[in-house]
């Protein structure tokens, strides 16, 4: 089955963010496409959403990442292939019709803007030293190719090296994280924390796709990977409606056609997915806001809550 020019786009933004020249004349040739036509698209996604990260060497003729911008993808929360499909979009935003261009281009500028904004960051990502960056290079391609990893770290205060199956690496409430399978159990390991990674020539298999949906409702690191789904249900203040639908970390949070007063304040009903048993997941959240986010059920949170309120009023009691 052919492929188009713009399936090669995300891994070549890969590439040149990992510091690899990319020649255009080299993977047309490879690939039987135009040199023009893959310069075009790779122009047209970097002055959309890349413009100081990477540019055209004319003395070797590839395409190379700027200086200072090594790592750039790893940098972005927004995914290479939703860079090329959202540039699409835009280009071909005439094809339904001069009414649909505007609402094409307020799809895309809300999209981008939303990656971009500090609600959805929540926060700067941790500083990415030369060892992180070395790091996510050799997992992204040990990723790719499905290979095992060996590396170094901490559990109770000692360094222990591990084998692991890599599937993703993703930043989480502040923190870079890999996601991997170690002894058929997927773990999060902090990506400054290790060391010495180290790529195996051996191939694994090992079904990641439930881990996938449970890392698009993670509100937070305590994320499981391996306990069932439990539902809980909120009332969240009129006024952070809003931001609950907008900011990064609530896609589990659904909200429902129902709304009441409480104590002369509007509330809207709230059905959230948790993936840990014990709801660690969610419960700092709901501190966070408090009061304005009130649990309905189920009872046990509501116990969890209530008793980590009295552990911090008994901080202060006399």
């Amino acid at each position: 089955m052919s492929i188009k020019i713009e399936e090669l786009i995300p891994n070549l933004l890969r590439e040149i963010s990992q510091g690899c020249g990319v020649s255009v004349a080299e993977v047309a040739k490879e690939h039987s496409f135009s040199a023009d036509g893959i310069k075009k698209r790779l122009r047209e996604v970097r002055d959309k959403f890349y413009k100081d990260c990477f540019d055209y060497d004319g003395s070797t003729r590839k395409w190379v990442v700027k200086p200072t911008q090594m790592g750039f993808l790893h940098r972005e929360l927004l995914e290479p292939e939703e860079a090329v499909a959202l540039t699409a979009l835009e280009r071909t935003s005439d094809r339904l019709g001069d009414s649909f261009i505007k609402t094409h281009k307020q799809i895309v500028k809300n999209y981008t803007k939303r990656t971009k904004s500090f609600i959805f960051k929540q926060h700067k990502a941790e500083e990415i030293n030369e060892d992180m960056e070395q790091s996510f290079a050799l997992l992204k391609h040990a990723i790719n190719e499905k290979k095992i990893v060996e590396l170094d770290y901490p559990s109770k205060g000692l360094m222990k090296t591990r084998e692991v199956y890599p599937y993703r690496v993703v930043y989480i409430e502040y923190y870079w994280y890999l996601i991997c399978a170690e002894s058929d159990k997927v773990k999060s390991f902090r990506l400054s924390l290790i060391k010495s990674p180290t790529i195996l020539d051996e191939e694994y298999k090992y079904n990641f796709d439930n881990v996938g949906v449970r890392l698009q409702l993670a509100m937070n690191a305590y994320v499981d990977y391996q306990e069932p789904f439990k539902t809980v249900s909120v009332l969240v203040w009129d006024k952070i409606v809003n931001h609950i639908e907008l900011a990064s970390y609530f896609d589990a949070w659904k909200k429902l056609d129902y709304k009441t007063t409480v104590d002369g304040r509007k509330y809207q009903r709230f059905e959230v997915t948790t993936t840990n048993p014990n709801f660690d997941d969610i419960a700092p959240t709901i501190m966070k806001y408090i009061p304005n986010i009130i649990v309905e059920e189920p009872q046990e949170l509501i116990d969890k809550i209530n008793g980590n309120l009295l552990r911090y009023q008994g901080y202060y009691s006399s």
